[in-house]
This record gives C-alpha cells, sequence and structure tokens, in this order.
C-alpha cells in the first residue's frame, strides 16, 4: 500500500517536470536515466508552493495524479482486509475447533 503512494507521488513529480519542460528552475535532478531527469519524489509539494502562480493548471493535475494514490492505497487496503477475512474462516489448524468436521 505504501509503494502505491510512492509511486503515484514519483509519477506526479515526473509528469510536472515534464509538462514544465525540465526547467532549469526546478532544480538540480535527483539522478539521470537515458538523458532523462529524474527528480526527488515530493519536490512536486515545494514546486506546487512556489510556482503555482504561473502554472495552476499544471500543479492542479499534478496534485490529483498525487492523491490518486492515497485513494488507490485505501481501496487496496480494504480490498487486501476483505481477502484475510474471507481466508479466517477457512481454519483447519491446530486447536480450532472444527478439526473434527
Amino acid at each position: 500500500v505504501f509503494l502505491i503512494v510512492l509511486f503515484t507521488i514519483c509519477g506526479s513529480t515526473q509528469w510536472s517536470a515534464w509538462q514544465l519542460g525540465y526547467q532549469a528552475g526546478l532544480g538540480a535532478p535527483w539522478f539521470v536515466i537515458g538523458g532523462l531527469p529524474v527528480y526527488y519524489p515530493p519536490a512536486i509539494f515545494w514546486w506546487w508552493y512556489f510556482y503555482d502562480a504561473y502554472a495552476p493548471g499544471i500543479f492542479m493535475r499534478g496534485g490529483l495524479i498525487a492523491a490518486s494514490g492515497g485513494f488507490i492505497a485505501i481501496a487496496v487496503a480494504i480490498v487486501m482486509s476483505l481477502w484475510r477475512a474471507r481466508e479466517a474462516t477457512k481454519v483447519a489448524t491446530y486447536g480450532s475447533a472444527r478439526w473434527a468436521d
């Protein structure tokens, strides 16, 4: 679930940097892969704070991408919880009251 949030924040940061043309004002990239700069994941939030007045649409969409990770993570956590609860009804371990059924 944590990885879902991390990946969506990374995705929103990279998407926002791409939409802004990887401008020098975004700061130095975290690292570069194949000529593509990769920025530190929470950089989207810093950029949003400082540059929102210049590109509000880009940061609104980037924020929605980042926030979607939270909603997706909640949905996955609920599904995993329900799946785990269904498994608990099939207890067949030592000490269970159903061993003689």
